[in-house]
C-alpha cells in the first residue's frame, strides 16, 4: 500500500542542553601534550640508536625512554633519518617526539614484538597482542610530531605465520587503560594489523594523524574500543579496513566521544560504531567530516552483540563515491560479554534509539582504486538501510536534510529485486550487502519505530524497477522525501503491516 499524504510542518529535533554542554565539555578539557619547551629532551641518538634502518634500535630506543621516566618525565626525541624497532613501551609523562623526516620502522619479524596481554580480558585478548608502541595504564603520554611510524607489512615477513596470523600482527599504537593520552601531527603506514588502537582508556586526543599505504589486512585507521571522553580530529586517513571505529567489548562501551573535520577513505566502512557492541555507544557526536571513496559504507552505526545506542548526532558529512551512506543495523548475533575476572556473560538484543542525522550530502558510486596494491571490493551498491530485527526495533531516528544521488553505471534492478522477501539474517555479520539487493533504491526501512524523515531527496540517474523508500513493519513515524530521476516507479511502497506512518511525497523541483 502506497500512501500519499499532503504536505505536512514536521517539528524540528532540538539537541538536549546537556549533551551539548557534555560535548563542549570533552574538547575542553582533552588532554594536549605539554609544550616541547616545558620538558626536558632525550635524543635516542646519546643512547645508541643508529640511523640507516638496518641495526635494530629497540634496546637504544627503550633505554632513552626510561632515562626520561628516571627524571620524572620528558620529551624522547626521534631525530631525521631509519630508525629499526621492535616494541618500545611508553611510561608515564613521556612524549615520544618524530622530527621531520624521521622514520621509526618496525621488524618484520614478529619475535621483535613480545606478546602483551590487555590490563581487562576481553575477547580481543585472543588477539590484540603485539604493538610498535605501546602503554598500559600510563598517564599523561603522547606521541608527536612530523615523522612517520612504519609497519614494514609490505616488505617480507612473518606476520601472516598461522594463515590470516592475526595474533602475530603488530599494531603500530597500542595504548590500553591509559589516562591522558595525545597522538598529533605524525603519519602512520604499512601497519602489520589495526594502525592506531586505544583501548579501555579516559581522554583520548587523536589529531591530524595521517594515515596512508595501509594495504595488508585488518589495517583499520582509527580503533576506539571502550573508551570514555575522545576526540577525533583533522585526520586524513585513508584505509584498507575501517576507517575511524569505535568497539565496545565490555559494559564500559564507548561514551562521550567527538569525531570532527577528518578527512576519511576506507574499502570498507567510511565511519563506524560496532561490530562488537556489549557495552554500547552513548553520547558520540560525528561531524564536519568527509568520506570518500567507501567500498561498503560510509556511515554504519550497529548495535549487533548486546548494549545501547543512544544519544548519537551526526551532522554535516559530505560523502563521495560510496557504496551506500547510511547503514543502522540492530541484530541479535549476541556474542557474549567478557567480564573483569574473564567469565562471560550472555547478552540479551540491545537497543537503537535516539540517533540524529543531519545534513549529509552523498555520490553514491564504486569507489575508485588508487594503486594495483589495493583490494578494492568489487560489490554492487546497496540502498541505505535501518533495520530492526524481529520485535526489537530501532526507536527515535531523525534524518532531515539529506541529499543523496545514485549515479547509475551499474546493474539495473528488475521488478523480482522490488519484490524480493528479505531474510532476516539478525545474527549475520551487519554489512550493507547482508540481505543482498534490498527491494529499494534509496532507503529500506523495517521494524522501526518514531521515524522522522524531513527535507530528505534522493535522484538517481539510471533505470530501475524499484521504489525509493519501502517500509516494513514501521510504526510512529512521519516522512517527508522527493525522489527524482530517471525511474517513475513510487516514492514509497508501505507494507500492511505498518501503522500510524504519513509518508509524503514532496513535488521535485526537477
Amino acid at each position: 500500500m502506497v500512501m500519499v499524504m499532503a504536505m505536512s510542518t514536521f517539528g524540528h529535533a532540538q539537541e538536549p542542553q546537556a549533551q551539548q554542554a557534555n560535548f563542549e565539555r570533552v574538547t575542553k578539557d582533552i588532554y594536549q601534550a605539554p609544550s616541547r619547551e616545558d620538558l626536558k629532551e632525550f635524543l635516542i641518538t646519546d643512547h645508541g640508536a643508529k640511523a640507516g634502518g638496518t641495526v635494530l634500535c629497540t634496546a637504544a630506543i627503550q633505554k632513552t625512554i626510561d632515562a626520561a621516566a628516571a627524571a620524572g618525565g620528558g620529551i624522547v626525541i626521534i631525530p631525521e633519518g631509519t630508525f629499526l624497532s621492535g616494541t618500545i613501551v611508553l611510561t608515564d609523562n613521556i612524549r615520544l617526539h618524530l622530527e621531520k623526516g624521521a622514520v621509526l620502522l618496525g621488524s618484520p619479524l614478529t619475535r621483535e614484538y613480545p606478546p602483551q596481554k590487555p590490563a581487562t580480558p576481553t575477547r580481543y585478548s585472543e588477539w590484540m597482542m603485539r604493538s610498535l608502541i605501546f602503554a598500559q595504564k600510563a598517564t599523561n603520554i603522547s606521541v608527536t610530531g612530523e615523522g612517520t611510524l612504519n609497519g614494514n607489512s609490505q616488505v617480507k615477513n612473518d606476520f601472516k605465520s598461522d594463515g590470516r596470523g592475526i595474533k602475530h600482527r603488530p599494531t603500530l599504537i597500542w595504548f590500553d587503560e591509559c589516562k591522558n593520552t595525545h597522538t598529533q601531527g605524525i603519519s602512520l603506514t604499512s601497519s602489520g594489523f589495526w594502525t592506531q588502537v586505544y583501548t579501555r582508556g579516559k581522554n583520548i586526543h587523536v589529531d591530524g594523524i595521517r594515515v596512508y599505504d595501509s594495504n595488508f589486512w585488518n589495517n583499520d585507521g582509527c580503533d576506539i574500543l571502550d573508551c570514555e571522553d575522545v576526540l577525533v580530529e583533522n585526520c586524513d586517513i585513508d584505509a584498507m579496513d575501517d576507517g575511524i571505529c569505535l568497539k565496545g567489548y565490555t559494559r564500559k562501551g564507548c561514551r562521550n566521544v567527538i569525531i570532527r573535520n577528518n578527512k576519511v577513505r576506507s574499502l570498507c566502512n567510511g565511519i563506524k560504531a560496532g561490530t562488537d557492541s556489549s557495552g554500547g555507544f552513548r553520547n558520540i557526536l560525528i561531524e564536519n567530516n568527509k568520506v570518500h571513496n567507501t567500498g561498503i559504507a560510509a556511515l554504519a552505526m550497529e548495535i549487533t552483540d548486546g548494549g545501547e545506542m543512544s544519544n548519537v548526532i551526526i551532522r554535516n558529512i559530505t560523502m563521495d563515491r560510496v557504496h551506500t551512506p547510511i547503514f543502522i543495523k540492530l541484530g541479535n548475533r549476541n556474542r557474549p560479554l567478557y567480564l573483569p575476572d574473564g567469565s562471560k556473560e550472555k547478552v540479551a538484543t540491545g537497543v537503537i534509539r535516539g540517533v540524529h542525522i543531519s545534513g549529509i550530502k552523498a555520490t553514491v558510486d564504486k569507489c575508485k582504486r588508487f594503486n594495483v596494491k589495493e583490494r578494492a571490493h568489487n560489490y554492487r551498491v546497496y540502498a541505505s538501510s535501518i533495520t530492526g530485527v524481529g520485535e526489537h526495533k530501532v526507536e527515535n531516528v531523525t534524518i532531515e536534510n539529506v541529499d543523496i544521488a545514485i549515479l547509475g553505471g551499474f546493474k539495473e534492478c528488475t521488478e523480482e529485486d522490488a519484490a524480493r522477501d528479505v531474510r532476516e539474517n539478525g545474527g549475520g555479520y551487519p554489512e550493507n550487502r547482508m540481505f543482498g539487493v534490498l527491494p529499494a533504491y534509496g532507503f529500506f526501512i523495517r521494524h522501526v519505530k518514531g521515524l522522522t524523515m524531513k527535507n530528505v531527496n534522493v535522484t538517481i540517474k539510471q533505470k530501475d524497477a524499484r521504489p525509493a523508500i519501502l517500509l516494513d513493519d514501521v510504526h510512529d513515524s512521519q516522512l517527508s522525501v522527493t525522489a527524482k530521476g530517471v525511474t517513475d516507479t513510487p516514492t514509497f511502497v508501505q507494507k500492511a503491516n505498518c501503522t500510524n506512518v504519513t509518508a509524503v511525497t514532496r513535488e521535485s523541483t526537477q
